[in-house]
This record gives C-alpha cells, sequence and structure tokens, in this order.
C-alpha cells in the first residue's frame, strides 16, 4: 500500500516527528486536550459534523497529492513541489515530503499499485485549529525502482496500516503538519 511505503520508506523524518514523545493519546501528546461537554444543541453538533467534514476532506486530498506526486517520474521541480504541496500539508510534514521526494525522485522511486487504496479517516480530536485523524488504510502499493525495475519496497495486499495524522489550519484551510502510526497494523 502507498501509505505504509510512505511511512516505511518515504516519511522516515514525519514518523519520528510524531514519535518524540507522548503520553498515550492518539497524537502522541501533538493536540491539546479539550474538556469534554456537556450540553449538546443540534446547531453545536451540525458545526461539529462540518467542522470533522472539512478536516476529513482535507486528510483525504492530502493523500491524493501525495500518491498522485509519488506515482510520477520526474525530476524533482522545488517549485511544483511547493505548489503542490503547500496548500496540504504544512511544517515538519511539508520538510520531510519535501526531502523524501526529493530523493526518491533522484533514485528513480516511484508508487505504483496504489489505485485501489481506500482510506477509513476518523476524527480523534478536535480542538480549534488542531484535529487528529485517525485511518485504517489498505495496503495495495508499494515503491518501484524504476531504474532497476524492482519493488524496493514489498506489496502487502490484503494488510491494513494504522495512520495518525495531526492537521492545523493554515491559511484559513486545514493541512497535514505530522503523520505517523504506520509501522502499526490495524484490523477492520
Amino acid at each position: 500500500m502507498a501509505q505504509r511505503c510512505l511511512c516505511a520508506g518515504i516519511l522516515t523524518l514525519a514518523l519520528t516527528a510524531c514519535n518524540n514523545g507522548g503520553n498515550g493519546r492518539p497524537d502522541r501528546g501533538g493536540v491539546a486536550q479539550s474538556a469534554p461537554s456537556t450540553t449538546t444543541t443540534s446547531s453545536a453538533t451540525t458545526t461539529a459534523g462540518n467542522a470533522q467534514a472539512a478536516v476529513i476532506d482535507a486528510y483525504l486530498a492530502y493523500w491524493r497529492t501525495v500518491v498522485a506526486y509519488g506515482s510520477e517520474a520526474a525530476p524533482f521541480d522545488p517549485n511544483e513541489f511547493k505548489n503542490r504541496f503547500s496548500i496540504v500539508a504544512v511544517g515538519a510534514q511539508y520538510d520531510s515530503l519535501f526531502n523524501t521526494f526529493q530523493l526518491d525522485r533522484a533514485k528513480g522511486w516511484v508508487y505504483r499499485g496504489s489505485e485501489n487504496d481506500q482510506h477509513r479517516p476518523q476524527v480523534a480530536e478536535l480542538s480549534g485549529d488542531r484535529a487528529v485523524v485517525i485511518d485504517c488504510a489498505d495496503d495495495f502499493g508499494g515503491i518501484f525502482d524504476t531504474r532497476e525495475n524492482v519493488y524496493v519496497q514489498p506489496l502487502t495486499p490484503g494488510q491494513y496500516t494504522k495512520i495518525i495524522a495531526v492537521l492545523q489550519r493554515a491559511d484559513g484551510t486545514w493541512k497535514v503538519s505530522t503523520q505517523g502510526g504506520n509501522d502499526e497494523r490495524c484490523q477492520l
């Protein structure tokens, strides 16, 4: 699956950023805890539902961008990368992807087989300008070396990988700021 391959072979820096400490929370301590509400009104529920939908939409847009860009065999162009990723990633995740994709393109590495990937994201936390998404995603793709004509990361179809992403609102839109959890399997 593209997600597992991204983490194991492409997003090592992001995993490091996500796994530096934490207190057992899904976001590894990256998002402030919010107190549970004791009263809920229909407008508050609708607003919360709309906010969660916006977070999920941004998370899925991030993955579409990562998979599309990772599938292309082309020289690395920093300006093209910025144009595509500045709208879906920020901070440590943006920097990690920039470095990783630059190296992957220099090596001739691309994603293959990720067409059937399916995401099952759920918003675990949402507070102000930060959100945590937990996903159990399909493993269909892998990293392919176009120069050697071999997979550098094995395919694992039929397995599922846990993804924990922290998003923050920047420039009025939700963007992935850190991503981890990809060494863990999950069950449907």
